[in-house]
This record gives C-alpha cells, sequence and structure tokens, in this order.
C-alpha cells in the first residue's frame, strides 16, 4: 500500500470545509475540522500562499479563493485586495462605513467592507449577504453604467428569479427610469425603506459610484449612513467627492492588474 501524505489530506479537508462556501474564523475552523489552531493556521497560510484561500480585512475570517470558488469572477480575488486599503482609508477620512460589490447571479456580492472600523454601527454583518439588485445603491451604480448589452443580461437574470425585491425587473418602463435618474444624478441611492433581513436596516441608506474597468463597472463601491444623521443632499455634497476618489483609484489599480501590497 502506497503510503499517504497525511500533511496533504489535513489540507485538503480544510479546503473543503472553506469550498463549502462561508467565511469562518479560526476556532470554528478548528471544532470543524478537528485540528489544533497553531496547525490550522499553518494550513491556513499555507492555502492562501497557494492561492487556494483568502483571509478577509473586515473581519479576518477565512474563505475559499474567490477565483476558484465555484468558478467565480477570476479578478474577484484581485479586487477585493485592491479595494480594501482604499475603503479604510475612505473610512478614515469620512468615518461612515464603505462596501465593495460585485455582480454575482442575480445579486450583490459584497467582497470587502470598512463598516468593523467605522465609529458608526451600521448592520456589520453585510459580507456575508447576497443583496438584492434594484433596491441597493451598489446594484443601481452597476446596472445604470453597464453596456445595453449586460443590461440585458442582468435584467434576464433578476426576471427569472422569484424574490419580490426583482419583481421590478419585469416593469420594463420603471427600470429604465431608474437607471436614467441615476445617471442623470451621477451617483445611485439606496430605496429608501429597502432592508435585506433586519427592519433596523430600513433606516440606512446609501450611495453608490461604479468601479469602471474598459468600460465595463467592474464593480460598485457605496457609502452608506443613518438616515435621520443627514439629508441625502448634504451628505452626498460632503461625501460623494471622496466615493469618487476612491473608484478612480481602484479602477485604475485594476486596469493595471496590480493590488496594493499589505503594509
Amino acid at each position: 500500500m502506497v503510503k499517504q501524505i497525511e500533511s496533504l489530506g489535513r489540507g485538503l479537508a480544510v479546503l473543503a470545509i472553506l469550498e463549502k462556501g462561508g467565511a469562518f474564523g479560526l476556532a470554528e475552523l478548528a471544532t470543524m475540522s478537528g485540528y489544533p489552531k497553531a496547525t490550522l493556521l499553518r494550513i491556513l497560510e499555507t492555502l492562501r500562499e497557494a492561492g487556494f484561500a483568502r483571509r478577509r480585512r473586515p473581519d479576518g475570517l477565512w474563505q475559499a479563493s474567490l477565483s476558484r470558488f465555484h468558478g467565480r469572477d477570476p479578478q474577484a480575488d484581485l479586487l477585493a485586495d485592491s479595494v480594501a486599503p482604499e475603503l479604510d482609508r475612505l473610512c478614515q477620512k469620512i468615518a461612515w462605513p464603505s462596501d465593495a460589490g460585485i455582480y454575482d447571479a442575480g445579486a450583490i456580492r459584497v467582497l470587502e467592507s470598512s463598516r468593523r472600523l467605522s465609529p458608526f454601527v451600521v448592520n456589520r454583518d453585510v459580507v456575508a449577504r447576497r443583496i438584492h439588485l434594484l433596491p441597493s445603491a451598489m446594484g443601481r451604480a452597476i446596472l445604470a453604467w453597464s453596456s445595453p448589452a449586460r443590461q440585458a443580461e442582468i435584467l434576464q437574470d433578476l426576471r427569472q428569479s422569484q424574490s419580490l425585491p426583482d419583481a421590478q425587473a419585469h416593469d420594463r418602463a420603471a427600470v429604465q427610469a431608474l437607471i436614467d435618474e441615476t445617471r442623470s444624478r451621477g451617483y445611485a441611492l439606496r430605496q429608501p425603506g429597502y432592508f435585506i433581513t433586519a427592519p433596523s436596516e430600513a433606516r440606512v441608506m446609501a450611495v453608490a459610484v461604479p468601479v469602471i474597468v474598459d468600460g465595463e463597472p467592474l464593480a460598485a463601491i457605496n457609502v452608506v449612513w443613518i438616515a435621520s444623521a443627514m439629508s441625502e443632499s448634504e451628505f452626498a455634497r460632503r461625501n460623494l467627492p471622496h466615493l469618487t476618489t476612491a473608484a478612480e483609484i481602484i479602477a485604475r489599480r485594476m486596469g493595471a492588474g496590480e493590488a496594493e501590497p499589505d503594509l
């Protein structure tokens, strides 16, 4: 009988856990795998070095590499690594938190967020959520600045959904009005009262702009705030220039194919 490589087996076992989806803390992975934390950390760092795993900046949780996980966008890891430091800097400038998200099969998937850095507590569980496209600021930004062909593909995905927030995709006139209004305004605005799971999220507002690379929105970044704290016009006046600059920096970085190295 050929002798097995035990360390390889342990690594594959941990990778199998990660590839089930989700993000995990070291303690949770230790419980699930049965491996000591010290051993587990070496495995995770080896997987990260080989491009099979990544550690999220917002919360330090481990997940499968975005570029390998179920065949997702090969640029996703580079994008996540590119936006993270810029979101950190943006939060330091304006205090309110930001997210970066991409379009993923009929929804917006959050790649990174600065919500844990912000002094304002605004639904810090957002990284684990899939966000509806039409009522969200990031979704509206991606849709509004996409090419007509890509818009058609996105809307076709939404029309196949059974989710109530996606039903508006069947109203072509309403969707076109939303696109026109968003582009005319120059930024996307979250639908007032929209929430995913917790009704308390309805008090949150957001503005978003696209990260455009080679003529198409590769992602969108937002800034969120509590609606009662400031009007939309005042919030946009104060913070939109910083948000737009951040999106431009990320777009240039992605166009060059280089993420900012961790310091």
